[in-house]
């Protein structure tokens, strides 16, 4: 009886110690007594920018450009999600998405006065009231403060990206998240009760660097479950929609919007941490979408969607993915080559919404809009690291000096235009938070050295958010 009264005191003494120390862990880490946590947690080196006097003369009129967008936005839209530059006001609510989505793209060229402000806007300002866009509210504000803290190692930008986290959390109340969450407990869909499918495949990249950010599991099992799904719910190409209830999917397959950052995220996944049910996923994906769809016409190379002989500017990320993936790098290349066609193939020397394909390899314009989009020069950039071949920059100078030609507005700021066959297209009213985000980031990373966010250490989300690649193997 003497000799255990010891070892029951020294027990008691320990789970007491222990009790203790979960406890402040919990308020300080939440996850420090977790199982499964993920190790090894490295210190973020903040990156160094690039001197400006060492740029070359496009690097830095692309940088300038980005001053002169933000700029005009500080000026006439502050803290608002959307900006019209002609009519000179913002919209929508006052999240500040494009704030976030502009951070590492002002940190990286250096402009620090700008930073610096929007870096007190995160600080003093930032809140997520209101109804959110889980995908929205993943690729554009968790990705931006992730990215933002993978560059400069400001727990400040954590500490919010793990808040947002949390409020994405509640759009789980099933293994298929819902797409819009809300006050009043909502939680519903953006298309009549079913998820679409972008919705659901482009969460990973953010859900699995914060789990390893913050040593919480939490957001990365949601991860495992939705691969899960995948894996057990795929014949042919993924369709454009799911039913939470059933998990059935239904609509179309395909590449395209509402679809297509599934495949992306699937290869990217695999590069951040290697994953290897996405690893497996999207080598079955991307073999179909090869051997299903992969056309020529004349010289013209592309994906046949259904036959359709069309290409959608937003479908000219599957060029990049399938240079990142090196398994089908020629016709990676020769895709983006086409869609750099969609842009020389206007007065303008812009790209079309869409494109009709003719059988002589002609590329026609359908929808005679561009709307500041970064897919092609994102695969450009692809290109041009993979490749190191002056025409890619050459692609590049070019598309720059139409933007800024023709979509540079006198009082400040870019915007959408009209009109592409015109040597004068028409201006509309909107600057679009992806062009400060990804269109002039990859444009100005395209004119710099490869030890500028190399590829071996950064993956970017489907926003052009770079995210450290994190040293984990499943």
């Amino acid at each position: 009886m003497y000799k255990d009264k010891p070892i029951k005191k020294k027990k008691y003494y320990r789970l007491v110690v222990l009790s203790i120390f979960c406890i402040v862990s919990y308020y300080i880490g939440r996850s420090t007594c977790k199982k499964n946590t993920k190790k090894n947690l490295r210190k973020y080196v903040p990156v160094e920018q690039p001197s400006p006097t060492e740029q070359s003369p496009i690097a830095n009129e692309i940088r300038e450009g980005m001053r002169n967008a933000f700029h005009s936005y500080i000026r006439d839209a502050w803290k608002m999600d959307e900006y019209n530059p002609i009519s000179q006001k913002g919209a929508s609510s006052n999240k500040g998405i494009m704030i976030i989505d502009s951070l590492d793209t002002l940190y990286l060229m250096g402009l620090k006065d700008e930073f610096t402000k929007a870096e007190k806007f995160v600080r003093e300002d930032f809140n997520l009231e209101g109804n959110m866009n889980v995908f929205e509210t993943n690729i554009h504000i968790l990705g931006g403060l992730l990215s933002a803290y993978s560059l400069t190692d400001n727990n400040i930008f954590l500490e919010h990206a793990r808040k947002v986290g949390d409020k994405l959390l509640f759009a789980f109340q099933k293994r298929i998240p819902c797409g819009i969450i809300g006050e009043n407990n909502y939680c519903g869909y953006v298309t009549a009760g079913k998820a679409i499918t972008a919705e659901v495949g482009t969460l990973s990249l953010e859900f699995e660097t914060l789990s390893h950010l913050t040593n919480d599991p939490t957001w990365s099992h949601k991860i495992q479950d939705i691969n899960k799904f995948w894996n057990n719910n795929h014949q042919g190409l993924l369709q454009m929609f799911i039913d939470p209830n059933t998990e059935k999917q239904s609509g179309k397959r395909g590449i395209g919007g509402g679809i297509d950052s599934t495949y992306e995220y699937l290869l990217k996944l695999t590069l951040l941490n290697g994953d290897k049910i996405a690893k497996k996923l999207y080598d079955i994906f991307e073999r179909k979408i090869y051997l299903s769809m992969f056309t020529t016409f004349g010289k013209t190379t592309f994906p046949n969607q259904a036959f359709t002989n069309t290409i959608d500017h937003v479908e000219c990320f599957l060029g990049g993915v399938f240079i990142l993936s090196k398994k089908f790098l020629q016709e990676g290349l020769e895709f983006t080559e086409t869609c750099v066609k969609m842009y020389t193939s206007t007065k303008s020397g812009l790209a079309c919404e869409q494109v009709t394909i003719q059988k002589n390899g002609e590329i026609i314009c359908k929808n005679d809009q561009y709307l500041l989009r970064p897919e092609v020069v994102e695969s450009i950039f692809y290109a041009w690291r993979h490749t190191h071949d002056q025409k890619w920059r050459n692609y590049a100078t070019q598309i720059w000096n139409a933007i800024n030609k023709h979509c540079k507005v006198d009082t400040g700021g870019f915007t959408n235009i009209q009109n592409l066959n015109s040597a004068t297209p028409t201006q509309l009213d909107k600057q679009e938070s992806w062009f400060l985000a990804g269109t002039l980031k990859y444009l100005w990373l395209i004119f710099q050295q490869d030890d500028v966010l190399p590829l071996d250490e950064y993956v970017f989300n489907t926003e052009a958010h770079p995210l450290k690649k994190l040293n984990i193997v499943y």
